[in-house]
C-alpha cells in the first residue's frame, strides 16, 4: 500500500484527472503546456503589420517585409497549492479490511482528495482562463491585476442606448459582423473559426430580439424550436456560459457576466499555457503541470496529501478577442 503514496504514484494519477467543468480552459488551453525552466513565466505577445506579397519575376531582387511585432512578457509563476489530511485513525481502519481492499479502499480515499483539490485548482485556472480571453488577468479579489494586455481601442466596449441589444432598434447581426471585421484587421493572423460567450442576460435579449427571430425563422427556425437556444448567428458559435466562482466574501461571481459577450476569433498561436517547474528541497525538480506528494506528520499522527501548479492561461494574439458590456 506505501507504493501509493510514491511521488510518481500520485503525480501521474493527478495529471490523468480532467475537470469537465473548465470549460474555457479546456477547450482553448489544454494541450498546450509549455514547460520554462525557471520559476519566471515567459511568452511573447503579438502584435505587429503584415501584408500581402507582390507578384515578383524570377530576375528581381526578393522583398523584404516587416516583422510581425512581438513584445515579450515575464513574470513570476503563479502558485496554487493545497493539501489535505487523512488521519492515522483512518489509514489503520482501511488496513483492516485486508491488503488487496485496503489498497483499493486507500487508492480510492487518495484520489478523492486528489479529485477535491484538484476541482478547486481548476476552477482557479478556468477563472484565468475566462479573463485571459478578456483582456486582463487578476487575483480573486478581482483588484489585483496579474497581467493587462492593454486591449487596443474597440475591443473593449460598453454598449447604451439604442445600441443595447434589449432595444428594439439595435442590430446584433451587424454589430457581430462589423467586430469580426475588426478582430480581422488587428489580429494579423488567419482566424479558423468565430467563438462568442454570452451570460444569460445577452441569451435572453437574443431570443426575443426581432431581427434575429426573422433570421432564424429562415434559416434555423428548428434550433429555438427543439432547443430553446441559439447556437449559430452572423457564422459565428453562440454559446451561453454560466460557470461561476464564490469570493472570498460568499458572493457568486460568473466567469462570463450575464450582460457581457466575449467574441473571439481562434488562429493558430493564440494562446499559451507556460508553466514553472515545481522544485523540491531534496532538489528534484518536476515539470510536469500538476504535482502531487504526501507525507507522514506525527502530530496530528497522520498523513498529508499535496497538490501543486503552478501554470497560467495567457494570451498571445489581443487583437483576436472583443470584450463588450451588451444589455
Amino acid at each position: 500500500m506505501d507504493n501509493l503514496f510514491k511521488i510518481r504514484t500520485l503525480t501521474t494519477s493527478v495529471n490523468k484527472m480532467v475537470d469537465p467543468s473548465t470549460v474555457l480552459y479546456n477547450r482553448y488551453f489544454r494541450g498546450k503546456g509549455r514547460s520554462e525552466i525557471t520559476d519566471r513565466l515567459a511568452w511573447d505577445i503579438i502584435t505587429g503589420g503584415t501584408g500581402v506579397l507582390d507578384n515578383i519575376s524570377i530576375e528581381s531582387p526578393a522583398t523584404v517585409t516587416d516583422k510581425t511585432g512581438r513584445s515579450t512578457v515575464t513574470l513570476e509563476a503563479p502558485r496554487i497549492a493545497q493539501k489535505r489530511h487523512i488521519t492515522a485513525a483512518e489509514v489503520n481502519a482501511i488496513r483492516r479490511f485486508g491488503s488487496q481492499q485496503a489498497v483499493e479502499l486507500m487508492s480510492q480515499r487518495i484520489a478523492r482528495e486528489q479529485k477535491d483539490m484538484l476541482n478547486v485548482t481548476n476552477r482557479t485556472l478556468e477563472f484565468w482562463a475566462a479573463q485571459a480571453l478578456k483582456g486582463k488577468i487578476y487575483k480573486s479579489n478581482l483588484k489585483t491585476v496579474i497581467v493587462d494586455y492593454n486591449l487596443a481601442s474597440g475591443h473593449r466596449q460598453t454598449k447604451t442606448g439604442d445600441d443595447l441589444w434589449t432595444s428594439a432598434n439595435s442590430d446584433p447581426i451587424n454589430q457581430i459582423r462589423t467586430w469580426k471585421r475588426t478582430i480581422e484587421d488587428d489580429s494579423y493572423a488567419n482566424i479558423i473559426s468565430w467563438d462568442m460567450w454570452i451570460g444569460h442576460e445577452v441569451m435572453d435579449a437574443l431570443l426575443v430580439h426581432a431581427d434575429v427571430l426573422d433570421l432564424l425563422k429562415y434559416e434555423r427556425g428548428t434550433e429555438l424550436s427543439d432547443d430553446g437556444r441559439l447556437k449559430l448567428l452572423a457564422e459565428v458559435n453562440i454559446m451561453e456560459y454560466t460557470g461561476s466562482w464564490i469570493n472570498s466574501s460568499g458572493t457568486r461571481k460568473r466567469f462570463i457576466d450575464s450582460d457581457q459577450i466575449v467574441l473571439v476569433g481562434v488562429c493558430d498561436d493564440f494562446v499559451d499555457l507556460p508553466y514553472a517547474p515545481i522544485v523540491q528541497e531534496s532538489g528534484q525538480t518536476y515539470t510536469q503541470p500538476f504535482f502531487s506528494k504526501s507525507w507522514i506528520e506525527n502530530d496530528p499522527s497522520g498523513r498529508w496529501i499535496f497538490v501543486e501548479t503552478r501554470q497560467l492561461p495567457v494570451l498571445k494574439r489581443p487583437g483576436c478577442i472583443i470584450v463588450a458590456k451588451i444589455v
